[in-house]
């Protein structure tokens, strides 16, 4: 679905000169916020098409002097006029990508709008936040485990304090769920790298605060 958004996307990436680390793809992000959209509006509500369109649209501009969202923004209001859909759906896709890195707006916006902004933050969240940590330390200089578990526990303090970022209930429930897995992550690895001596939580993973 969306096949020719997804290449007019990957494209724009590809050739947009945004700089990451050379394990971040920006179009694989942008691929799990659309996977991420999707789980959201199952349980959410909202328009889909809406919600899928803008999540492949989020992150697709970059220019170093003007935010990446209003240059996003506008790449899915030229690309969407000139293919033919209607005003009114471009109203939705563009207002959803233009507010996707909003954190701190008290103004009541659309469902739509609050599903992306939190599936941009779900991803890179979870399992795959130890991917990143331990990919990135050993970019770094003299890489050790010690570092990459040090990296972990650091960014893992600051994403504790987040939940007032997620908009909707489901996001809430899923940002809480990686938490917890998080916390019990680095737990065991704090006891398989000798740091502890005693397993302080259960062999079985059981997420805490589910509802």
């Amino acid at each position: 679905m969306h096949r020719a958004i997804k290449e007019y996307v990957r494209n724009q990436i590809a050739n947009n000169g945004r700089t990451s680390q050379p394990f971040r793809d920006r179009y694989q992000h942008t691929l799990r916020v659309y996977a991420w959209a999707e789980r959201l509006q199952a349980l959410e509500g909202g328009d889909l098409r809406i919600i899928q369109i803008a999540a492949l649209f989020h992150d697709a501009g970059w220019d170093d002097h003007i935010p990446h969202q209003q240059v996003s923004a506008a790449l899915a209001k030229d690309y969407l006029a000139k293919n033919g859909y209607a005003d009114s759906d471009i109203e939705k896709i563009v207002q959803a990508v233009a507010n996707h890195n909003q954190r701190s707006s008290e103004a009541s916006l659309p469902k739509e709008c609050y599903i992306l902004m939190d599936a941009d933050i779900l991803d890179e969240l979870g399992t795959i936040t130890v991917l990143w940590d331990g990919m990135a330390t050993a970019l770094g200089s003299e890489p050790s485990y010690m570092k990459a578990y040090q990296r972990l526990c650091h960014y893992h303090e600051q994403n504790k304090g987040r939940e007032h970022l997620l908009q909707t209930e489901s996001g809430k429930r899923l940002y809480r769920e990686r938490i917890a897995f998080l916390d019990y992550f680095i737990k065991h690895l704090e006891y398989e790298l000798g740091l502890v001596h005693d397993l302080p939580v259960p062999l079985v993973f059981t997420p805490q605060n589910r509802h």
